[in-house]
């Protein structure tokens, strides 16, 4: 075999023409375009370091890596210094896509937070919330087989949002993207994923609610979320997160209805009916960032006959109406949050806002139980109103973190704001959230149509079960866990105070007949004294404060009615101890009040502890 010799000066004549080549290519992008390439490759990069970090934190401390973290300051160091050559001053990030008022420096904070909260939301589903109270309680096997999920979760979400960004780049330098192909690819990766996680990891939905098929679901979802973070323009691609012409911002300080549509959003009301709710966006010169969300009550039904006789308009949410009671006024100049962006989800599912997609076919009556999948998809669509009007409106454009949000609701309502409350935190990663919990205590009664008992059943992932399991806390999945007050309450401490408005406001009347029967206690005074024993045992628990009022009428849900206004406890009004809540989280205190009830109502037993906060302690008539 002979040697074909190529002659030295060939080969240099073909080196500088590659040189060339590729130095034409590099000047072929704009300043704007090195800022986009640049700013999305070291969002990859932080998040693959970051994430890699935070897993040895977890294996060897049980705990996330302290504040101040040497790697994960380097990481983000090593971000900031990559954003900055390429983005050096505001016109270059501009005209690579981003919102006009964001400059470099707010282009660096917005690829920060986004790669710190997207590791922090893969820990949390994936280690049973940022406290990892299943990785820390499994045995070695189980560890082992959440590790494999957390590794091929963060190299899922990875991979998708590369392929996204690739091919964004490549449309706005003037080449072809192919959206379709990019979507086939990721959903190829995306089974690969689930299949490597199920030869470790069989049972996962055992450990933490959700099989390998959802969880990976969950990171193309989160994917497709630090797409438009770190691109200003989408196209060509119709994303499910961020600002999108099919999600627009409606006119300011205007009630306005959302019908979803069921087919794109997995929702629907108990009958069927697409699922609506309402939002206010706050007016001209207020925050739009801060942010009121109610979830009304209206009861449950549990089986055939009980539903078929519940009331037909509590199945369906087209014609609800905008509350403007209490907390929700934008009209009276007295309410603390009159100003704030409003946003009403309707309760049409008899589910306590947390029904996983079931449907209950009874001789009866068919009802869907779709309430935790309307309450993620509705607050998905307000977080990309907000994402848009805070992009057009405020210095630095959207970032999760700047939202400040009371999530409220009463009865059932309240049931939903403490079921819900890890998805605005963990998911959403809206971290400066406080959760209302008003007259929805779920205590269990201690018999056989107890709290317990019922959920039991709900927890169930077919009829008649609601298939809740997989929209629950990852760290508290039993069905002791529908005991709000106590058990799903103490679990959600473990995870609060990360900042200082992660918190949760207990608000109830000890005399409230509607709980008593809803609930199965066998008397008011069984129902207090439960109260009042469950209040010892959470008392100066992280995060957790109450505010237990003692009339004797049977008041029935307090922030939503005249109550907001004339509830007092030791001079302080409902209205004013949550407004403060929210103003000043570290200073908030216990308030307890007895009244006449344990003279008005035999058997009932005072409070078997000291009433009041570690920071306060307060015992009020």
């Amino acid at each position: 075999m002979s040697i074909r010799r190529v002659a030295p000066s060939l080969v240099l004549a073909v080196a500088s023409a590659v040189c060339l080549a590729g130095a034409r290519d590099a000047g072929a992008l704009t300043p704007g375009q090195r800022c986009e390439k640049n700013a999305d490759k070291a969002l990859s990069s932080c998040f693959r370091s970051t994430g890699k970090v935070e897993w040895k934190c977890y294996r060897d401390s049980g705990a996330a890596c302290a504040p101040g973290d040497a790697d994960v300051a380097k990481a983000l160091a090593k971000l900031e210094t990559k954003v900055l050559d390429a983005c050096p001053d505001t016109a270059t990030v501009t005209a690579a896509g981003y919102p006009a008022l964001i400059d470099p420096a707010a282009l660096v904070d917005r690829l920060q937070e986004a790669c710190t909260s997207n590791v922090a939301s893969l820990v949390a589903r994936t280690f049973g919330g940022p406290q990892a109270a299943v990785r820390n309680a499994a045995a070695a096997t189980d560890q082992a087989c959440l590790d494999r999920a957390y590794t091929k979760g963060q190299s899922l979400i990875d991979y998708g949002y590369r392929q996204y960004g690739k091919c964004i780049e490549k449309a706005h330098a003037g080449g072809t993207c192919d959206p379709a192909s990019v979507t086939a690819k990721i959903g190829k990766r995306e089974a690969s994923t689930t299949t490597s996680i199920l030869v470790k990891c069989p049972a996962l939905d055992g450990l933490i609610g959700i099989d390998p098929a959802t969880f990976s679901a969950r990171g193309s979802g989160q994917s497709r979320c630090l797409t438009p973070t770190a691109h200003g323009q989408t196209a060509p691609f119709d994303l499910d997160c961020g600002p999108r012409g099919s999600v627009p911002v409606p006119p300011l300080a205007t009630p306005t209805q959302i019908v979803l549509d069921s087919d794109a959003t997995g929702t629907r009301c108990g009958d069927g009916s697409p699922y609506a709710f309402w939002i206010r966006l706050a007016p001209s010169g207020s925050p739009v960032e801060k942010v009121v969300v109610f979830l009304p009550g209206g009861g449950s039904c549990l089986d055939g006959p009980d539903c078929a006789a519940t009331k037909p308009d509590l199945f369906e949410s087209i014609n609800d109406t905008m509350s403007q009671a209490g907390l929700m006024s934008s009209t009276k100049p007295d309410n603390p949050f009159l100003n704030w962006t409003k946003v009403f989800l309707p309760y049409c599912t008899q589910d306590l806002h947390i029904g996983g997609g079931v449907t209950d076919v009874f001789p009866e009556i068919t009802v869907y139980r779709y309430g935790a999948r309307n309450i993620q998809a509705s607050l998905r669509y307000v977080r990309d109103v907000l994402w848009a009007q805070m992009d057009a409106t405020v210095p630095g454009g959207f970032r999760p973190d700047r939202l400040q949000v009371l999530l409220s609701g009463s009865s059932a309502g309240g049931f939903g704001a403490a079921y819900n409350y890890h998805f605005l935190l963990d998911d959403l990663q809206w971290a400066h959230t406080t959760s209302v919990q008003d007259a929805g205590l779920g205590m269990d009664n201690g018999g056989p149509d107890g709290v317990f008992a019922l959920a039991a059943v709900a927890l169930l992932p077919t009829s008649p079960g609601w298939g809740i399991l997989p929209y629950f806390a990852p760290y508290c999945l039993g069905p002791t866990c529908a005991e709000t007050y106590i058990n799903l309450d103490q679990a959600q401490s473990a995870r609060l105070k990360a900042v200082p408005d992660q918190q949760i406001l207990v608000v109830t009347n000890q005399v409230d007949s509607t709980q008593v029967a809803t609930t199965n206690f066998p008397s008011v005074p069984a129902f207090v004294n439960e109260l009042r024993a469950s209040y010892c045992d959470i008392k100066g628990a992280q995060g957790v404060h109450s505010f237990l009022f003692a009339s004797n009428s049977p008041i029935h849900g307090m922030i939503n009615d005249t109550s907001w206004n004339q509830a007092l406890i030791g001079g302080t009004l409902l209205r004013d101890w949550v407004a403060g809540a929210m103003s000043d989280p570290d200073s908030v205190i216990d308030k307890i009040a007895t009244g006449t009830i344990e003279a008005s109502r035999p058997g009932v037993l005072p409070f078997p502890c000291t009433t009041g906060s570690p920071s306060g302690a307060f015992l009020a008539p």
